[in-house]
């Protein structure tokens, strides 16, 4: 109530308009009585066919919107002006930017890699952030989403319970639609959720690995409630390891990540090393002490040190290997251990 007595939806905006006597909002409450929908609280979709059912320009849209989002503020309501499909609705250059990024990510998102160890795993992160872009989100909406934001409805990607993203966003591509190409991050996310190690998720990216049904289009799509506030998008290093705390991807991060992709100049990334000397830069740098005379005995002591460091070490590689094994097959028992309540001690009796 007012301090006038009169309800939220009666008290002037900002401006010091009436809102009572507002044609936007006069027009919204009729239509919404027509059509049997709930004007207060209104649902974005409800907004959106309000808009659709009466075009006008941009800027008439725009205060439309303004005018039911004060109302609902007013009220102590969530605005259903503030969502992506909405914000389409009243952007006309919005929408034809989003429309340029949808054509030009269709020939691109086929050309990520999804297998492999890492490009697999970022391409499984990539190709999500460019299909939430071309399905008309910002940068900024997309890095503030949560794992517990996304959801499937029929064959649509649901986002944030009001934006729907379409199966055929990119046309009729199988095994490229948003809902697969979120179950294949959501994959990698599940992995990582039971501390698997970086040999483990390499294993799950192996291309000639059998798909298992982690991956299948039945899939549970559900995200455990543990994990439904853990950000969407995460921070990948250059080896492939997330950190352990989820980490999201900044705005800045997420632009840049796009350009690249819609410039045809996406980020590679190499292989894993697993060669002693592998990948390393072989160049000859001349030095400015290159005309030093060291002594005879510089190069005998340098010489011992250094073979005395390659028979210590040499076997350090299969100790690693070995820790890792013993680390993979420790969480493999746990996951396998059935917790069960504890039995209360017998107690003693006297007689």
């Amino acid at each position: 109530m007012s301090a006038e007595g009169g309800t939220a939806e009666d008290a002037p905006d900002r401006a010091g308009r009436d809102l009572s006597g507002s044609p936007t909002w006069a027009l919204f409450r009729d239509w919404c009585a027509a059509t049997e929908h709930s004007a207060l609280p209104a649902d974005p979709a409800t907004l959106t066919e309000f808009l659709d059912a009466h075009p006008s320009t941009s800027s008439t849209q725009r205060r439309r919107v303004a005018d039911i989002d004060i109302v609902h503020r007013r009220s102590g309501l969530a605005e259903p002006g503030h969502t992506v499909t909405t914000r389409l609705a009243v952007n006309e250059r919005r929408r034809d930017r989003t429309a340029r990024v949808r054509a030009a990510a269709t020939s691109i998102i086929e050309t990520i890699p999804t297998h492999g160890w890492p490009h697999g795993m970022f391409g499984r992160r990539d190709a999500l952030i460019l299909t939430l872009l071309a399905s008309g989100m910002t940068p900024t909406e997309m890095t503030a989403l949560r794992r517990g934001d996304i959801g499937v409805e029929n064959s649509d990607l649901v986002v944030s319970g009001d934006h729907r993203i379409a199966a055929h966003l990119f046309g009729d591509r199988p095994g490229h639609d948003p809902v697969a190409i979120h179950r294949r991050w959501a994959q990698v996310q599940s992995l990582l959720d039971a501390a698997a190690t970086t040999r483990m998720v390499a294993a799950a990216l192996d291309p000639n690995r059998t798909p298992d049904s982690s991956s299948s289009s039945n899939s549970n799509d559900a995200v455990p409630a543990a994990h439904a506030n853990d950000p969407l998008l995460v921070r990948i290093d250059r080896w492939g390891h997330t950190p352990w705390a989820p980490d999201p991807l900044t705005r800045r991060s997420a632009s840049a990540l796009t350009r690249a992709h819609l410039t045809g100049q996406s980020p590679t990334h190499p292989g894993r090393i697993t060669e002693p000397g592998a990948g390393r830069d072989t160049t000859v740098v001349h030095s400015a002490w290159d005309d030093v005379v060291l002594d005879q005995g510089y190069y005998v002591r340098g010489t011992a040190a250094r073979r005395d460091a390659h028979e210590r070490l040499s076997d350090m590689g299969a100790r690693l290997d070995e820790v890792e094994d013993r680390i993979d097959d420790l969480l493999r028992r746990l996951g396998d251990i059935d917790v069960a309540a504890p039995h209360p001690p017998a107690r003693c009796t006297r007689t």
